[in-house]
């Protein structure tokens, strides 16, 4: 593998490439202090993965991701600072695949606590066909911003289920993608659980309210679910429900050992406890297997389940896990989900109480 490390920081450049070059697989690591310098690199010998500053002299990192999106697609792990959330999405949006957040705004020592996400998340990205990825993402992004929609507030009587979906690496273009395509007056409360950092989940919640035709925030200890309102886990913590005082979300707080947070098998989990078979599990692109075992339990207490495809995913690694383990009904392209859920939700709509 080799890889090409942008960073306007000499300091981070070095440490970044030394990170990636401690990898078996890593051959040459090389390196550019701004857009410009590499475009160069990149046409003289093009890296097979990334990872790219985005506050940079000269050309910044949004102008290179748009060059380099349209000229030579390759996979893009954004490193960036703490406090840039708006822009990492904006870097998602041009065709980055995913983001690790540096521990300070300033170069320090402390980058070295990126060291295993940097590596992992490079080793996930290194092969993706990018030309495929970048025809799902164009496809992903919606016409016009929607209207601000408000759902009523729900009786306990009127919850007849939940649908939760979970992701991790190129999760939030297949989420937004997923619920621009549900109408607002959709019959279910909808948790996503989406791998992300702090402060970034809230970011997160803003856009697939903006993107979406459904109301969507970050969620909050005690908030009641509610038909049609998106909540997104937050991060550090972990969703479940409790349906002692009504339909309402507790927050968990991470626990040291804890390997995915917000967990997708935690809410999935809960879920199905509480909702039995009118539950609807969506796993989308994500690496790890975060989700398997959340999704067989929603399986073995009758609910329905559904995979993204391993041709539509950025990493197939949450879904394939979920497959290996018999806990997905339906395997689909990205852009055949929102239908598909659509429909379940109109069998749950039918059953019987009990």
């Amino acid at each position: 593998m080799r890889i090409l490390v942008i960073d306007d920081s000499a300091y981070n450049r070095k440490m970044i490439r030394s990170m990636l070059m401690e990898m078996a697989e890593v051959e040459l690591v090389d390196i550019a202090s701004d857009g410009e310098e590499a475009i160069k690199a990149v046409m003289t010998e093009p890296p097979d993965v990334i990872t790219l500053d985005l506050n940079m002299p000269r050309m910044d990192g949004f102008t290179f991701l748009r060059w380099l999106m349209r000229n030579r697609p390759l996979p893009v792990v954004v490193v960036s600072s703490e406090g840039g959330e708006k822009n990492v999405f904006k870097a998602l949006d041009l065709g980055a695949l995913d983001f690790v957040v540096k521990p300070l705004r300033y170069a320090s020592e402390r980058i070295v606590e990126i060291r295993s996400e940097l590596q992992e998340k490079v080793r996930a990205v290194a092969s993706k066909n990018m030309k495929q990825y970048l025809d799902h993402l164009k496809a992903s992004r919606p016409p016009r911003r929607y209207p601000v929609h408000h759902p009523s507030a729900a009786t306990d009587d009127d919850i007849k289920g939940v649908l939760v979906i979970g992701a991790s690496t190129g999760g939030p273009s297949a989420v937004q993608r997923v619920l621009s395509e549900i109408h607002e007056d959709f019959s279910l409360p909808i948790i996503v659980v989406q791998h992300m950092p702090p402060v970034f989940t809230r970011q997160f919640s803003l856009r697939l309210g903006k993107n979406t035709p459904l109301e969507a925030k970050e969620a909050e200890e005690g908030d009641p679910l509610v038909p049609g309102r998106i909540l997104v886990v937050p991060g550090g913590y972990h969703l479940k429900m409790d349906d002692r005082q009504g339909h309402r979300v507790v927050l968990v707080e991470k626990q040291e050992g804890d390997r995915f947070v917000p967990s997708v098998d935690v809410t999935m989990t809960s879920a199905a406890e509480i909702f039995g078979r009118r539950v609807v599990g969506v796993l989308l692109t994500g690496m790890g297997n975060d989700g398997a075992d959340g999704m067989s339990r929603i399986r073995e207490m009758g609910g329905r389940t559904i995979a993204e495809s391993e041709e539509s995913t950025v990493v197939f690694g949450m879904p394939r896990a979920a497959l290996q383990k018999g806990a997905v009904e339906e395997v689909l392209d990205l852009e055949e989900i929102p239908d598909r859920i659509m429909e379940m939700v109109r069998d749950i709509s039918g059953l019987k109480n009990g």
